[in-house]
């Protein structure tokens, strides 16, 4: 086997093994905390129905319980899907037509890709006011994009004490 057949044979290998690998998470998450009681209500947001309902089966996975009477926390969650690269220019410089940071065109291997983004945000309902925010983020093809929002909501589900 000569040299570009084995160039070849190992580009092949790297963008097969990139399409079927699952996506990379970063998670923030809150410092450590106890959940208390591990009672939720989740509140009506901009999430949409597939995002609410992937953080109630992660939630529930977890141990954790939605009720209306009584919860000990209200949970917001917000899903974005975005370009990866974005600009970034002030009201000022909006005005005059200049970028603080100009929009950056991705790389050939991952032009079609975008960032996904769930944050959830815990507001506690008890004596002590607490707020706690996880944010869970991957970049994925669209392809992806369904089985991506099961796993972002995992994975920010993680991040919270199971129920005790």
């Amino acid at each position: 086997m000569n040299a570009r057949h084995l160039i070849l044979a190992l580009a092949s290998s790297l963008l097969v093994a990139g399409c079927a690998s699952a996506p990379r998470i970063a998670v923030t998450g809150p410092s450590a905390f106890a959940a208390g009681t591990a009672t939720y209500r989740l509140a009506d947001g901009e999430a949409g129905e597939p995002a609410a309902d992937a953080v109630r089966r992660a939630l529930s996975a977890r141990g954790w319980r939605e009720t209306t009477d009584r919860p000990a926390w209200q949970i917001e969650a917000s899903y974005a899907v975005r370009p990866q690269k974005t600009g970034v220019y002030t009201d000022e410089g909006a005005r005059q037509g200049e970028w603080t940071t100009a929009p950056v065109t991705p790389q050939w291997w991952s032009a079609g890709r975008k960032a996904h983004v769930l944050i959830l945000t815990l507001n506690s309902l008890g004596e002590a006011p607490n707020l706690r925010r996880v944010e869970a983020r991957a970049v994925v093809a669209d392809r992806k994009a369904e089985a991506t929002l099961e796993a972002l909501a995992r994975a920010a589900a993680a991040e919270l004490p199971p129920a005790g």
